[in-house]
């Protein structure tokens, strides 16, 4: 052990001890993502320069003016797969160098590089520089322990005021594309203003959803009236009745706005917009664009955007960064009401016919159909008919024998009750055309309707004419009118472009005349038709046609005579 203090104190007094003293700084001092002056493999790039000092010094007095030679390694700190930063002389994050330098004197060297564009620029590059001695067994020897790397950061300008410190003001605002009331009347049912204060009455002051539509769409503009605001980012919140469907760009702006493909449990969307920032005095006009959902049915919509940033907002200000949207909605019902009877005219034959009757006669069959042509489901439909059955004398003019509908489910429905039959009574209905509800006791038909999208209900009513009674009755021609109508409740989401949807099923009946002949016309007549056989009987017998052959064959032998005496003279 004494004999290797006693080699290290000669190779220690042979070869001198120094120290490397390494300082970096860049030009400029900050990168200026703002200013983007040069270009590097056909993209834009900021350029800069880093100074690497290298100075050595010694305790050695006869070592003062020697050189020393060393290497370095320069190289950007980044462990990312597209590097921020790039040196110009090996087009790559590394640089190794060799050089001489005299005891004393700093030497320094340019190295440079470029900033390419880039998403990050919250995080600093860090530049890196190990040195040491070129010849580490020749020659001067590195004091131990002394340290030899340095490393410097490199900060990005965020465009701010000198203590650069962003204060953003962001200000959001939206629009939806639903109409309320009165545009609705106005837009698609084209009625005057003066007349659309109905139906703005009826559907409130709720938005709708006219018929036949699918997509809500939202207009919005996002501003930043401060600072510049870096990772800005807008988060779009719905409700559970819509789905995201797209945002665009308006207006052909070169800002953007990226969102997360993912839409997560709480229908809610983040993007980011114009990374790394939105500038100071910029603005961005964007459409969202949202589906109905097939599944989901609520009777509102509510979308929230708000837009936040790294930057320290002032609180007056930060009033505006959300703004939210939230409307009741009447959706216009898109149903397709028809009806169908197996019988539209029956003729009661007089008594004195061939034909015979039965007392229950003829059948026949009504068919009502609903048909949800929408998108959407249509709840607690009020299905309303009203079939004129008896006279107000309490002539039983029609029997219901069957009533069923092909949709049980979701459907309510109270069938008619049976009235019970009593004798017929003589009633004149002449001065009546027809028979409904409000001159007739009609059989009610009633039913509460759930229809959900492109689904339908059919309602059969089968039965027979009571001939005894419409016989019993008088008239030439009667009309039984079957109303039936469709209405929602108010408080329903869902609203007909009609207050009441009504049809009629008209059930025409006429009656041959049943009379006896008076037994005057019958003397009358068969005395004018024995004068008129006298009188035709005289006429023949004054032109002869009741002459006998003998009365002829005698005119004829007086003529024969005459004759031949006249050819002999």
């Amino acid at each position: 052990m004494i004999e290797a203090s006693l080699h290290c104190f000669s190779v220690c007094r042979s070869r001198s001890i120094v120290q490397i003293h390494a300082t970096i700084k860049f030009e400029p001092a900050k990168v200026n993502i703002f200013n983007k002056d040069c270009k590097r493999n056909g993209k834009d790039a900021t350029c800069m320069a880093a100074i690497a000092c290298l100075n050595v010094t010694t305790k050695t007095p006869h070592f003062l003016t020697q050189e020393v030679a060393l290497k370095y390694t320069a190289f950007i700190d980044e462990r990312r797969y597209a590097a921020r930063a790039i040196l110009d002389e090996t087009n790559d994050k590394h640089l190794h160098k060799n050089i001489s330098v005299l005891s004393g004197i700093e030497l320094c060297d340019h190295i440079y590089f470029h900033v390419f564009e880039t998403t990050d620029y919250m995080r600093p590059v860090v530049f890196t520089l190990e040195y040491g001695m070129l010849y580490p067994d020749e020659g001067p020897v590195l004091d131990d322990g002394w340290p030899t790397v340095v490393k410097a950061s490199l900060s990005f300008w965020n465009g701010c005021d000198e203590d650069e410190r962003c204060i953003p003001d962001l200000t959001i605002h939206s629009t939806p594309d639903i109409p309320d009331a009165k545009e609705y009347c106005h837009m698609v049912l084209q009625t005057p203003e003066s007349l659309c204060g109905h139906h703005a009455m009826a559907l409130g002051s709720g938005r709708v959803i006219q018929s036949g539509r699918r997509r809500l769409a939202v207009d919005a503009v996002l501003r930043n009236r401060g600072e510049n605001a870096y990772s800005t980012q807008l988060n779009i919140t719905y409700s559970h009745n819509l789905h995201f469907a797209s945002l665009t760009i308006k207006d052909n702006s070169d800002i953007k706005i990226e969102c997360g493909n993912k839409d997560n449990v709480n229908h809610n969307k983040v993007c980011n917009v114009s990374l790394p920032f939105f500038r100071s005095q910029a603005e961005v006009a964007f459409r969202l664009e949202f589906e109905f959902s097939r599944s989901v049915f609520l009777d509102h919509v509510q979308i929230v955007l708000s837009a936040n940033s790294d930057g320290e907002e002032d609180a007056m200000t930060i009033h505006d960064n959300s703004n939210a949207i939230f409307h009741q909605l009447k959706y216009e019902a898109e149903l397709l009401f028809t009806r169908d009877s197996s019988l539209t005219h029956y003729e009661i034959k007089a008594s004195n016919s061939l034909e015979k009757h039965h007392h229950i006669s003829p059948p026949f069959n009504f068919t009502f159909q609903i048909q949800n042509l929408g998108f959407f489901p249509v709840l607690n439909l009020l299905l309303n008919i009203e079939i004129p059955g008896v006279t107000k004398s309490g002539n039983r003019l029609l029997e219901l024998i069957d009533f069923y509908i092909d949709q049980k489910e979701g459907t309510f429905c109270t069938a008619p009750n049976s009235i019970a039959h009593k004798r017929t009574y003589s009633e004149d209905l002449s001065h009546y055309p027809q028979l409904n509800h409000s001159n007739a006791v009609t059989i009610p038909v009633t039913c509460r309707v759930n229809l959900q999208p492109y689904k339908q209900l059919n309602v059969h009513i089968s039965g027979v004419l009571r001939t005894d009674s419409l016989k019993t009755v008088k008239f030439k021609s009667l009309a039984l009118v079957t109303i039936a109508s469709i209405a929602l409740e108010a408080s329903s989401p869902m609203f007909l472009r009609e207050d009441k949807s009504v049809r009629h099923i008209i059930l025409e009946i006429t009656k041959e005349d049943d009379y006896v002949i008076p037994i005057w016309i019958i003397i009358g007549s068969t005395l004018g038709g024995l004068l008129l056989l006298a009188l035709l009987i005289l006429a023949l017998w004054k032109l002869g046609f009741f002459q006998s052959e003998r009365h002829k064959r005698k005119e004829e032998g007086e003529q024969e005579p005459n004759g031949k005496a006249l050819e002999e003279r």
